[in-house]
């Protein structure tokens, strides 16, 4: 019972949307109907200019981060802090309180595997906005950093569930880029000469 508890508070921790409430806040608008639609830093950093894009992105990796502390201060399993981190995502991507359109996940994501891995999503971040720079494509950077992030942790020796539980919660991000990377890829060919 208290798994389940832990797992269903994760998901509407997650649902809640700093970028809704702070754009509404501002200027009073909806976010979900500016540009991407998308209810992430992104998106409101578009809408609202950087230094609201920074906060929202603070703000969302924060709320990455928490339900996978609480789920350790109560003694939670690592099984259990990994699932509280994807139902974080989870709850991010598809929001009950804003009719299941939400963000893309990548800074909850990336907040939720902080708790296990500090150094490594330190790292890569840094990798991300390399290859983000190089390419000019976000889902090139993100594309990259994440198994880039893998061999470096596999590099600090860690093993097993250590190295591979905390990657279990970037599923729910795949899941909601894949019909974005899909139109990059369709989009991508048509330019090809």
């Amino acid at each position: 019972m208290q798994s389940l508890l832990l797992i269903a508070s994760s998901y509407l921790f997650g649902a809640i949307s700093p970028a809704f409430i702070i754009c509404r806040a501002v200027s009073g608008i909806d976010l979900r109907t500016i540009d991407s639609g998308n209810l992430g830093a992104r998106n409101a950093g578009r809408a609202l200019g950087a230094p609201i894009g920074i906060t929202v992105l603070v703000l969302d990796m924060a709320k990455g981060l928490l339900p996978v502390l609480l789920a350790r201060a109560v003694g939670a399993p690592f099984s259990l802090q990994i699932a509280c981190g994807a139902a974080t995502v989870v709850g991010h991507n598809w929001p009950i309180y804003y009719k299941l359109k939400g963000g893309r996940g990548a800074a909850t994501m990336a907040g939720a595997i902080a708790a296990f891995l500090p150094l490594e999503v330190g790292a890569g971040l840094v990798l991300m906005l390399i290859f983000m720079r190089a390419t000019g494509s976000l889902y090139v950077g993100g594309i990259m950093a994440v198994p880039l992030a893998v061999v470096l942790s596999y590099g600090m020796g860690r093993r097993g569930a250590d190295l591979w539980g905390p990657f279990a919660i970037v599923v729910p991000l795949i899941l909601r880029h894949i019909p974005d990377a899909v139109t990059y890829l369709r989009e991508r060919k048509t330019r090809l000469p």
